[in-house]
């Protein structure tokens, strides 16, 4: 960070990074009012371990404080970064004038198209016409916009930039990482994803991916495992108001795991099923400790596995509609984790009705709120009443409405979307009923699969269930059915139909019984 507009005695700011004047570094040019916004930057930037020159902290007692800023201009700075906001407009003098007079004669010495001077705008006015030489202005310059709604991602970007002009290897896996902890909300959700796709195309960077990944999950671990941020008991009172609260908890978790699900949506689309192992990995911590066993409201405790319905749901619907069976494969059944005593495959331990065990009412008022963009309790005051109707399948008509964001690059009209979201639940229930299937000839105890999703009324009235639709391309491609080739159903054509016959069979009653 560099002084501007302030005397050797005014300047204060503090630091991690500590540089000298011929050190690499980025230099920051600002006026002083911008102090806050330049902070911001710089937290960034410590995170990311990138050296920067500031102010009074790099300048000794006794220094010649202009020479050492020229040296640091000229000698030292491997980028320099121009901030302006209406605050450096209005200043008719200022050092940071002196500063980018210093930087643009710097700048015709270089190389053209070399990047070095990059202007950073504080608001949406307008870069300062500098004249640069050769009949370009400082306007000509790509800038980078570190305000409103696209900060992050324009951070991020930012970073990204400097790392490059830094050269191979100049900085840490943790680069991103860091610009992705200052980040929250939508801002964490769009840049998860653009990172995922960003590093999933650049083999140096499988390892910041990795890395990118686990934080990720840690942050919902951590999270889900904090009984002060997510307690495990209810407050006392009404059982309205006890459902409210359980509500209010399930979007708290969603928040929490979505922009993993942003990341997990590119991945089960273009990853190669062994980098693909990261999420596999990531989505199996999540659901083993939602599945821990714990003490307190049972409702409460259930809830704890919605963060990994959420994700199998995301990757699933986004596999699916790729055609990416090996991914769909390697996260819903080639994923196991503890459920008790025994072992399960994904889609086995985690299916719609689990986050709501003990919670009935809770869905129905969650979905209904989230669709129709009303107050929860508004919500549940119109169920009881009679006012509003039960969903016939209320998890999965809230996840379907949840998700429908993450696929906006996908699926290019929503009858699209609900084609694949509902084929997919068929696909999850056929793996879960060949799983039954085989459990009960080893002495299990369970016949049928739990997943009879929204298909089960969207078809009530078509004269062809989707499953006997499934069961006719089964018959027609025979050992080519792409499910067999990805090896789901153990790549038995014989046990595939098994499965495909029984499930029709429960689906059919299931599906009569919603007209």
């Amino acid at each position: 960070m560099c002084l501007c507009d302030t005397t050797p005695q005014d300047r204060t700011v503090s630091s991690t990074v500590m540089v000298s004047d011929a050190a690499p570094h980025v230099f920051i040019s600002y006026v002083k009012e911008d102090k806050e916004h330049v902070d911001r930057l710089c937290r960034v930037l410590d995170a990311a371990r990138i050296p920067y020159w500031r102010d009074r902290k790099d300048l000794a007692p006794g220094d010649a404080w202009k020479r050492r800023i020229r040296e640091a201009i000229k000698s030292g700075a491997f980028t320099f970064l121009a901030c302006f906001s209406d605050a450096s407009r209005a200043r008719s003098k200022s050092y940071m004038n002196e500063e980018v007079t210093l930087a643009v004669d710097e700048f015709r010495q270089r190389p053209p198209g070399a990047t070095w001077l990059i202007p950073v705008r504080f608001d949406d006015g307008d870069v300062p016409e500098w004249d640069l030489g050769a009949g370009r202005t400082m306007e000509d310059i790509n800038y980078v916009d570190l305000f409103g709604d696209e900060y992050t991602e324009n951070a991020a970007g930012l970073i990204a930039t400097i790392g490059r002009i830094m050269g191979p290897r100049a900085l840490e896996p943790s680069v991103s990482l860091a610009v992705i902890e200052e980040a929250q909300g939508a801002d964490r959700c769009a840049l998860l994803s653009r990172l995922t796709k960003e590093m999933l195309l650049d083999q140096t960077r499988r390892i910041e991916l990795d890395e990118l990944i686990r934080q990720e999950a840690r942050r919902v671990l951590g999270a889900i495992d904090d009984e002060t941020r997510f307690p495990l008991s209810l407050s006392a009172g009404e059982v309205s108001s006890q459902v409210l609260e359980v509500v209010d908890r399930a979007t708290d978790l969603w928040i929490l795991v979505s922009p993993l699900c942003w990341s997990l949506q590119v991945a089960a689309r273009w990853a190669d099923k062994s980098v693909f192992k990261t999420w596999s990995s990531a989505v199996r911590a999540i659901a083993a400790e939602g599945l821990k066993p714990k003490s307190g409201s049972t409702a409460l405790i259930h809830l704890r596995t919605l963060p990994a319905l959420c994700l199998l749901q995301t990757a699933g619907v986004a596999s699916y509609a790729q055609g990416r069976w090996d991914l769909l494969s390697s996260l819903s059944v080639e994923t196991r984790v503890p459920v008790y005593d025994e072992t399960l495959s994904l889609v086995d331990a985690i299916y719609p009705h689990v986050p709501f065990r003990d919670a009935d009412q809770v869905p129905h008022v969650l979905a209904r709120s989230a669709i129709e963009g009303a107050d929860p309790r508004d919500t549940l005051t119109a169920l009881a009443e009679r006012r509003a109707h039960h969903y016939h399948t209320p998890v999965e008509e809230w996840l379907h409405h949840v998700l429908r964001p993450l696929f906006a690059d996908q699926f290019v009209s929503d009858s699209e979307y609900d084609s694949n979201y509902n084929a997919t639940e068929l696909i999850f229930g056929l793996l879960s009923q060949d799983t039954a299937i085989q459990q009960k000839a080893r002495g299990g105890w369970r016949t049928n699969s739990h997943w009879f999703g929204r298909s089960t009324w969207a078809t009530r009235y078509l004269r062809q269930s989707p499953v006997e639709e499934v069961a006719s391309g089964l018959t027609a491609e025979g050992q080519d059915w792409p499910p067999l080739r990805a090896g789901l159903f153990g790549g038995d054509p014989d046990r595939a139909s098994t499965a495909v016959a029984q499930y029709a069979e429960v689906f059919g009653r299931v599906r009569s019984s919603r007209h």
